[in-house]
């Protein structure tokens, strides 16, 4: 047998002048490879002495505590409202402070008034004591003329102090009447302005671009009827030439009334540039009911898209874009978005999606 490893006598005299430096050195993988006809081969090298480490203080070394993290919880902030909702109030009570002065005027006014009647109360007591005093002296001349005169003095003056009295009381009660009746309009007032801001708040509420409002009315798309919410209105896509997909909107609109009479809105149409609307159809009329209290009046209405006709070829993922104008019968004006994202050059084959239905008293969008 062939003298190998550490029998080898010349690998071991290399190994004491030269150390692990005389073995065979590892591959690119770490591993050491013996081959037989090497007969140096097969000697490994290793620390004899295994180091000792002081863990209590490589412990202090590491820093495993962390305690900077920032915990999970919510700052609590202050109460808030919507900022429309607070510049209403601003304006509201504006107004209210404008209604308080023209009050306080009327109010120094009546309280002038009473000055007044008093002023002409204290003439009459007056005048009374003059003819007290008159007829104490007639009463000197005569004693049957002093009790004739006495009594009908005494009469003159209750009845005079009695129409005093009356007339005082009856200013009195006229001030506070209308007093009243201002201070009860002012709360009808507000009673109507608050109960149509808390339908207007509770009736127009989703998806940021899928509503719109004003103080008297209002639309809204479902957040349960939006597939797409990048595209903010009415959406349908279209693949190849006869599929098509209803993306956003496929309940319809719900349409809001805050006031407390009934609405009309009346419905138009137009498409971007020169772009035609006859791909997408709607309701052109319909009636809103009025609030009851705290709740909005709402129609729904749906719209149907056509595929198009008309337009022939066109670049390959075209968007076609109509706008919906509402007017209504309180004056306010509010628009929304249809789109149409066709998507191959040749025409559309699909037909019609959707319906042209309205719904009136009820909201069927699922919102």
């Amino acid at each position: 047998m062939k003298n190998s490893g550490l029998k080898n006598e010349t690998q071991v005299s290399k190994i004491l002048v030269s150390g692990s430096t005389a073995l065979a050195e590892r591959n690119s993988a770490g591993v050491r490879l013996f081959k037989e006809s090497d007969l140096g081969d097969g000697i490994i090298s290793g620390k004899l002495i295994r180091p000792k480490y002081n863990t209590n203080e490589l412990k202090k070394s590491i820093d495993t505590e962390i305690f900077e993290l920032i915990p999970n919880v919510a700052p609590d902030g202050p109460a808030m409202v919507l900022k429309s909702i607070y510049d209403d109030a601003l304006v509201r009570i504006d107004e209210l402070t404008s209604d308080i002065v023209v009050l306080n005027t009327e109010i120094g006014n009546l309280n002038a008034k009473i000055s007044e009647l008093e002023i002409v109360s204290e003439s009459l007591k007056i005048q009374t004591d003059n003819e007290i005093l008159k007829a104490n002296i007639a009463q000197q001349q005569s004693t049957t003329a002093n009790e004739q005169v006495a009594t009908t003095t005494i009469d003159l003056s209750n009845a005079i102090q009695n129409s005093i009295n009356e007339a005082v009381e009856r200013v009195s009660l006229t001030a506070r009447i209308e007093a009243l009746q201002e201070s009860f309009k002012v709360q009808k007032e507000l009673t109507i302005q608050r109960e149509q801001e808390n339908a207007a708040q509770t009736a127009v509420d989703g998806l940021n671009g899928f509503f719109g409002q004003t103080a008297n009315v209002g639309w809204k798309i479902s957040a349960n009827d939006i597939q797409a919410q990048d595209v903010l209105g009415l959406y349908i896509e279209t693949e190849n030439d006869n599929v098509v997909r209803y993306m956003n909107g496929s309940k319809g609109v719900a349409f809001f009334n805050f006031t407390d009479t009934e609405q009309t809105f009346t419905l138009s149409y137009s498409g971007n540039k020169a772009d035609d609307t006859t791909w997408f159809e709607g309701p052109t009329s319909f009636k809103v009911p009025p609030r009851n209290e705290n709740a909005a009046g709402v129609t729904t209405a749906k719209f149907r898209f056509r595929n198009r006709p008309k337009a022939g070829q066109s670049n390959r993922n075209t968007t076609f874009e109509a706008t919906v104008t509402i007017n209504t019968t309180s004056g306010d004006n509010l628009t929304f978005k249809a789109y149409y994202k066709k998507e191959v050059k040749r025409k559309d084959t699909w037909g019609v999606v959707g319906s042209a239905l309205v719904t009136v008293g009820r909201d069927v969008t699922g919102g």
